[in-house]
C-alpha cells in the first residue's frame, strides 16, 4: 500500500497558484492512463475524518491511496499522520509531493529525506511524524530560473516576496511546462509505486531555457 500526499491549499482562490503544485500532481497521476485505463479518471471525494480529499485505486494489485488535505498548508502532518496511523502505513510507503520554489518552472526532483526547505506543509509533516526519512517529490515553481530561497523574484506584475509568490499563479507558458513536467515525473514514478518499490532518487527536467513572459 502506498499513500501519496500532495500538497496545496484547498479552496477556488488557490486553484492554479504554484503552492498547488501538489494538487495538479494528484490531478494528473489519477487520469494516468494506467490508472484510468477507460479514460475516467477517479473522483476525489471528501473525508471529514481526516479532512482531506482523497481516492483509492488498485493496480497490479497495489493498492494506492491519493490524498489532498484540506487543511491549509501549514497543518498537512495533522492528515498524514491521522492517515498513516489508521492504514497503518510506514515512512517506506509514504510519498509527499509538494511545490520547491529553488528549483525553475521545468523541473523536478525525487529525494528520500533531507530538511524540508523551508516548505511549511513539508516542515509539518517532518514535525508531526517525528520523521524525514519518506520520499519526496519537489515540483519546480520557481520563476525563470530565480532560484535563491529569500530573495525577491521578478515576476510581470513587478517584484514580489516569497510568501506571495508562491500564492501567485503561473503565466499561461508557465502552465504548459508544468503540465509537462508533471506528466514527465508520474511516467517516472508510477511504475515503481505498482511495484512496490522504492522510487529512486532523481532529478528531471523539461527545460530548454528560461520561460520568457
Amino acid at each position: 500500500m502506498k499513500l501519496i500526499i500532495g500538497l496545496g491549499n484547498p479552496g477556488k482562490k488557490y486553484e492554479g497558484t504554484r503552492h498547488n503544485a501538489g494538487f495538479m500532481f494528484l490531478d494528473k497521476l489519477i487520469c494516468n492512463k494506467d490508472l484510468a485505463p477507460a479514460g475516467e479518471c477517479s473522483t476525489f471525494l471528501s473525508n471529514k475524518k481526516f479532512e482531506a480529499e482523497m481516492v483509492e485505486v488498485t493496480r497490479k494489485g497495489e493498492k494506492i491511496i491519493l490524498v489532498k488535505p484540506q487543511t491549509y498548508m501549514n497543518l498537512s502532518g495533522n492528515t498524514v499522520s491521522m492517515m498513516m496511523s489508521y492504514y497503518k502505513i510506514s515512512v517506506d510507503d509514504l510519498i509527499v509531493v509538494s511545490d520547491d520554489v529553488d528549483l525553475p518552472v521545468g523541473q523536478a526532483r525525487i529525494r528520500h529525506d533531507g530538511s524540508s526547505g523551508g516548505q511549511k506543509g513539508l516542515q509539518n509533516i517532518i514535525d508531526t511524524l517525528g520523521s524525514d526519512d519518506f520520499t519526496r517529490v519537489r515540483i519546480g515553481i520557481g520563476a525563470s530560473g530565480t532560484l535563491l530561497s529569500g530573495e525577491k523574484r521578478p515576476h510581470a506584475t513587478g517584484q514580489l516576496d516569497t510568501a506571495d509568490f508562491v500564492l501567485s499563479k503561473f503565466s499561461k507558458k508557465e502552465l504548459g511546462v508544468i503540465d509537462e513536467i508533471i506528466e514527465l515525473t508520474v511516467g517516472h514514478v508510477l511504475p515503481f509505486i505498482e511495484k512496490n518499490q522504492k522510487i529512486p532518487a532523481h532529478s528531471l527536467s523539461v527545460l530548454t531555457g528560461a520561460i520568457e513572459e
